[in-house]
C-alpha cells in the first residue's frame, strides 16, 4: 500500500473530524459558542450539560457519523492500518479543528466509534470498563481513561500484531493526555459528576437575565 493511500486517508480523516458538531449544533440552535460554557469544551458531555438531551442527540449523530465515514473510506483504502490512521486523524480534527480555531473537544465519542469499527470486541471491553466507572463515580472522565487504556491492550490480545498495538498506544496516551486536567481533578476529588437532572447551563443563563 503506497504512502500517497495513507496521505489522502489522513486528510479527508482530518477535514471530517475538524467538523465539530458540538460547535455547529450550539452555534446554529443558540447562536453561542459551546466553549465559552461549561467545561470549555466542544464534546459530548459538555453539549449536554450545556445544551440538554434533545441538542446533544444532534452532536451525537453527527460525530459518529464523521468518524464512521473517516474509518471506512480508511478501511477501503488500506485495509486495519487504513482504519487506525483514519482514527488517528479524526481524533486530530475533532481536538483541534481546523474549521474552528483548532480548539475543539477530546475526541472520545470519536475513538469508541472507531473502536467499533476496528472490531467490536475491543469496543466492547472498552464500553464495558466506561459504564462500570461512571456508574460506580459518574466520573465520565475516568471511563473514558479506561477506556483508553484498555485499547492497546486488548488490540495485542485479539490481533498479535506489534505494529497495530503501538499505534494503539500512542492514541491511547494521546487520550490520557488530553484529560490530564480530569485526572488532576479527580485525584483532589473536584471532578465534575455526570447527572442527567442538570438543567442546561444555557437555558439557566437565560432564566438569570
Amino acid at each position: 500500500m503506497g504512502v500517497s493511500h495513507f496521505c489522502i486517508i489522513a486528510a479527508i480523516a482530518y477535514l471530517l473530524g475538524s467538523l465539530s458538531f458540538a460547535i455547529i449544533i450550539c452555534k446554529l440552535t443558540l447562536g453561542k459558542d459551546i466553549r465559552t460554557y461549561g467545561s470549555g469544551n466542544a464534546g459530548l458531555t459538555n453539549s449536554y450539560r450545556t445544551m440538554g438531551a434533545g441538542k446533544t442527540l444532534l452532536v451525537l449523530v453527527g460525530d459518529i457519523g464523521k468518524a464512521a465515514v473517516a474509518l471506512a473510506v480508511g478501511g477501503m483504502l488500506a485495509g486495519m492500518m487504513g482504519k487506525l490512521v483514519a482514527g488517528i486523524f479524526v481524533i486530530l480534527g475533532h481536538v483541534f479543528p481546523v474549521y474552528f480555531g483548532f480548539r475543539g473537544g477530546k475526541g472520545v465519542l470519536v475513538g469508541a466509534t472507531m473502536l467499533v469499527f476496528l472490531d467490536w470486541r475491543i469496543f466492547l471491553v472498552a464500553f464495558v470498563l466506561f459504564v462500570i466507572a461512571v456508574g460506580l463515580t459518574r466520573w465520565v472522565s475516568l471511563g473514558s481513561i479506561l477506556g483508553a487504556i484498555s485499547f492497546p491492550i486488548t488490540m495485542q490480545i485479539f490481533h498479535h500484531d506489534v505494529r497495530l498495538t503501538v499505534v494503539s498506544a500512542c492514541m491511547s496516551a494521546a487520550v490520557i493526555f488530553m484529560h490530564r486536567s480530569n485526572i488532576k481533578r479527580i485525584l483532589t476529588g473536584k471532578e465534575n459528576r455526570f447527572s442527567f437532572h442538570s438543567k442546561p447551563q444555557i437555558e439557566q443563563d437565560a432564566e438569570k437575565k
